[in-house]
């Protein structure tokens, strides 16, 4: 059987030259013209080697289907829903692969308002990409690609504008930030010295390979911790390669695990603004803790940023996100969003006068597991059985996305895959010892 790409609700996705080659990106280029209707499009990308390649594939599919091109060169994928949005383009193209190490690469695709797909639209595209009924431009002048190389400098700037700058240069913030070498160096540095901070870069090279793996884990960010401690520097921050996840690193150099960016965010921003927040169903439970300190009410959706956004749109929410280090703050842009992160807890921390320590422990944490378990998917449905029958009188069970069981002292989700034959357990405890203690119960049952 030939490998293909893995297909998801976050884009497209695989290894280059091998389940993603230049053939598949050229159609799905032309579907993606072919649905929007020709037009404008923004495209950029993040550091990948292979980032070069499939840009001009696409920006050629893109011009055979009388499409003009705004090329934002390396931009994280925020800045470029961002850019669609500011230049009221037809939709906009991410070429990325997110966390994924070096050899993958992919696409994630905008529509006009600036947000990523949704579901119907993501089947409208496979669908016109599987029939190869693509739009045919008769161009009586050449349709035409435009450099445009100002998008990090739009989103500095609109990020600027809305903090608050005045107390948070008065703290003079010394600041690490670990950029993987990925886009968030074409903007990351430039936003904290906008905003008064002396920055020490690491990984900030978009000419050279990733440094260290892509997720902003605690367990990749070594190197920040010690140079944070080096530099006695008030905290760190770390990104993954299109710079959509943002984790944090306390002036100890300790990591404190990328839920607490929303969490922290999201506490922040409720402090003003009394709204629902939206998250997915494997956020932290501190999100739930956050709703009770400001009360205000947690509305909860199936995992994937389009769903979040919907969701947020639907309730009007002022802050939302996933538990990934995903904060998605839509007076910015309505995607997850490291740049927003930044400023919401610069300013946190500058009108709090705290230290990053001092601050997390404003809201309850807890530990969180993440597991992949090997089963086939025939067989879900006899387990999710079994273990309502176990947890379900013990707690809420939600059936939107998988199967999760909120209980008295924690939570589990699992989610199938829709790309490999596993099952992706998350489990959050208030102790290590609790957490393990229901991931192995859990994971008993396969």
């Amino acid at each position: 059987m030939a490998q293909t790409a893995m297909i998801s609700l976050a884009g497209i996705r695989g290894i280059v030259g091998e389940t993603l080659k230049a053939e598949d990106v050229l159609r799905y280029g032309l579907a993606f013209g072919t649905m929007i209707g020709g037009g404008r499009v923004v495209v950029g990308r993040d550091t990948r080697p292979s980032g070069e390649m499939i840009r001009d594939v696409i920006c050629g599919a893109l011009l055979s289907t009388g499409c003009e091109v705004f090329d934002l060169g390396i931009a994280p994928t925020a800045t470029i829903g961002l850019m669609v949005s500011e230049t009221e383009a037809r939709g906009g193209i991410a070429i990325t692969a997110s966390h994924n190490p070096l050899e993958w690469n992919g696409l994630k695709f905008f529509r006009h308002d600036g947000i990523l797909q949704r579901t119907a639209d993501q089947a409208r595209l496979l669908e016109i990409c599987r029939s190869g009924r693509f739009k045919r431009a008769r161009i009586a002048r050449p349709a035409r690609v435009v450099r445009l190389e100002i998008g990090s400098g739009v989103h500095v700037e609109k990020v600027v504008r809305s903090m608050d700058g005045r107390t948070i240069r008065r703290r003079s913030f010394r600041v690490v930030v670990d950029c993987c070498n990925g886009a968030g160096a074409v903007v990351l540095p430039t936003l904290l010295e906008a905003l008064g901070c002396k920055v020490t870069t690491l990984f900030g090279d978009v000419r050279r390979a990733f440094e260290r793996a892509g997720e902003p884990l605690p367990e990749n960010l070594s190197a920040l911790s010690r140079q944070v401690c080096r530099e006695k520097a008030d905290m760190g921050f770390a990104v993954d390669p299109d710079a959509d996840r943002l984790a944090i690193v306390d002036e100890n150099g300790r990591p404190l695990g990328e839920e607490r960016t929303v969490t922290l965010a999201a506490y922040h921003v409720l402090q003003r603004q009394r709204t629902p927040v939206v998250v997915n169903l494997s956020t932290t439970r501190a999100i739930d803790d956050v709703g009770q300190i400001c009360g205000v009410r947690i509305c909860r959706t199936r995992v994937g940023e389009a769903y979040v956004v919907e969701g947020m749109r639907r309730h009007r929410a002022a802050i939302g996100g996933e538990g990934n280090g995903g904060v998605i703050w839509p007076k910015i842009v309505s995607s997850r969003d490291s740049c927003s992160a930044v400023g919401l807890l610069l300013e946190a921390l500058a009108e709090a006068d705290e230290p990053v320590s001092v601050y997390n422990r404003r809201v309850p944490d807890y530990v969180v597991l993440k597991k992949r378990l090997p089963t086939e998917r025939s067989r879900l449905r006899g387990v999710f059985s079994r273990l309502e029958r176990r947890f379900g009188r013990m707690g809420r069970i939600w059936r939107a996305d998988g199967l999760r069981i909120d209980l008295p002292r924690g939570w589990f989700h699992l989610r199938p895959s829709g790309t490999e034959p596993i099952v992706r357990l998350f489990v959050e405890a208030p102790t290590q010892e609790e957490a393990e203690a229901l991931a192995s119960e859990v994971s008993a049952f396969f």
